[in-house]
């Protein structure tokens, strides 16, 4: 920091010399709001007789959240591990991303091309054998928010679970279903909590069903319902995943978040789903080229430690991820 006047020979106030990159999210909040977490994670390393495993993954979830979150972002694909299919004399590289869906745009564009395939395959199996009556019904469900995300979050989910267990009791029974979590600013800016779901359903009274919503969960503004498409066909497994991936592919790197509400927000959903499903509604999942059709294998076979080199070869496009070759190391 220059001291003031200091004369520097920039044509321009000290003042105006260095310009700061807005913060992402607020790293004191975010530290304030995940110290619990941490005590937790201390706590249960201090259990007596327990495997040394344990202790240690413990002891290293607890020191990761020490770590500003920032850092997160900065490690995302710097490293990676070499792969290889069955395209002949092909060797790729897969990164080693931060997996923070929320605020890195490459780890959520790939999550969500991914999950949308594995929600159209689910819903794809669920409607498979299913009579002409049922459907896929997308319900919205919203509550009044209170301005703490993480509070409006367990008040969703619990009012979910209620809705579920009625309609069962009602004599429904079970049904296939698939949701994920959606949060926007809102009006206030502190942040406003909504789910979509998917579920596979028969007709049903609506009127019936939005009791059954309300009564489940009353801090709910309301729930709608549409079993259709704008074209006026039914929704099929293709446009559901779709309109769901649409919501997985949202982050919070636009302005409209602010540094606060990304901190309430990454703290609220600490050890928590965005994608939520029925049971055995997700099918297994073998990632595999697209070229070949065999299986994506690691095939490093150097000393740890060592670097790692892109392919000189071109290999399928999805595979390649075009990063300069100085940024990549032995996993």
């Amino acid at each position: 920091m220059l001291q003031p006047g200091v004369v520097t020979g920039l044509p321009c106030p000290e003042s105006q010399q260095v310009s700061r990159a807005p913060a992402l999210v607020d790293e004191e909040l975010y530290a304030r709001l995940m110290e619990p977490r941490r005590v937790e994670w201390r706590r249960r390393a201090a259990e007596p007789k327990q495997r040394e495993t344990k202790v240690r993954y413990a002891l290293r979830r607890a020191d990761a959240l020490t770590r500003p979150y920032g850092r997160k972002l900065d490690r995302c694909s710097t490293r990676g591990t070499r792969v290889k299919c069955g395209c002949k004399g092909w060797r790729g590289v897969r990164a080693h991303t931060c997996r923070q869906h929320l605020m890195c745009a490459v780890c959520m564009q790939t999550r969500a091309r991914r999950l949308g395939m594995r929600i159209r395959a689910g819903l794809e199996a669920a409607m498979a054998g299913r009579p002409d009556t049922d459907r896929l019904v997308l319900m919205t469900l919203t509550l009044r928010h209170s301005g703490d995300v993480a509070a409006d979050r367990e008040h969703l989910a619990a009012g979910w679970r209620r809705f579920y267990k009625a309609l069962h009791r009602r004599g429904w029974g079970r049904f296939a279903y698939v949701g994920v979590w959606e949060v926007t600013p809102g009006a206030d800016g502190l942040g406003h909590v909504h789910m979509h779901v998917a579920a596979v359903w028969p007709w049903r009274d609506w009127s019936v069903c939005r009791q059954l919503w309300l009564d489940a969960c009353p801090e709910s503004e309301r729930i709608s319902f549409v079993a259709a498409r704008r074209d006026g066909k039914r929704s099929d497994p293709k446009s559901v995943s779709r309109y769901l991936g649409k919501y997985l592919s949202k982050g919070m790197q636009t302005g409209d978040f602010t540094p606060a509400l990304r901190a309430g927000m990454l703290a609220a959903s600490y050890n928590t789903r965005w994608v939520f499903t029925s049971r055995r509604f997700w099918l297994t999942f073998t990632p595999c080229c697209q070229r070949c059709g065999e299986r994506v294998i690691a095939a490093q076979y150097q000393w740890h430690g060592a670097p790692l080199q892109p392919p000189v070869e071109r290999g399928p496009p999805q595979l390649e991820l075009g990063l300069d070759e100085r940024q990549w190391h032995h996993a």
